[in-house]
């Protein structure tokens, strides 16, 4: 995952939106967009919300 995809997932991680991360991070809605789509596709996952069911369970693993 690149870096910026990274800062991205944490965003979206603590349950923030395209809109909160694009004015974050000085990004178009389109780029935050295609960084959301390429992290889901890399994770294998289809939404915030398995992502979020990803972070709880690797949290509960630590």
């Amino acid at each position: 995952m690149s870096r910026r995809e990274t800062e991205v997932m944490f965003l979206l991680a603590k349950g923030h939106n395209a809109a909160y991360i694009q004015d974050k991070l000085c990004i178009s809605k389109s780029t935050a967009k295609t960084h959301i789509s390429h992290i889901y596709r890399k994770l294998d996952i289809h939404n915030q919300q398995e992502l979020l069911s990803m972070v709880e369970e690797a949290r509960d693993e630590l």
